[in-house]
């Protein structure tokens, strides 16, 4: 991938992919907060040019998610058009039913146990 394509953060890394997807894989096992979540609404911000894009979020072994970044999330939803969440840990899947539950996303959001699955339904809900 080129420079325009993929930016690295200490707590994760975005690219946008081929087929319009952007794709954001958090560093494992590391607790993110607000400021964490406005560099990667920011970063994907940057990779689409400010237009909506489906996103595919890698949480496999992620840590904590503090409230402030959630709700950072659910307020910049103008730039996603859907919203998959694959998980792969008991504690992944948690963390996402808990967003889920209680951050109530404005766009279609959904939790995935592979990313092949989470791909079909993006190109499906979020083209």
């Amino acid at each position: 991938m080129n420079d325009n394509t993929e930016i690295a953060h200490p707590k994760f890394r975005i690219w946008l992919r081929q087929d319009g997807v952007v794709h954001l894989v958090w560093a494992p096992r590391v607790a993110t907060g607000l400021e964490d979540a406005v560099a990667a609404v920011e970063a994907m911000e940057r990779l689409t040019g400010g237009r909506r894009a489906p996103l595919l979020v890698d949480t496999h072994d992620s840590g904590p998610q503090d409230r402030a970044a959630r709700m950072e999330f659910v307020r910049r939803g103008d730039l996603v058009s859907a919203v998959a969440l694959v998980v792969a840990t008991p504690l992944s899947r948690m963390m996402g039913d808990f967003f889920l539950t209680v951050s109530k996303p404005k766009v279609p959001t959904r939790l995935f146990d592979d990313e092949a699955s989470a791909l079909a339904w993006l190109a499906e809900v979020g083209g």
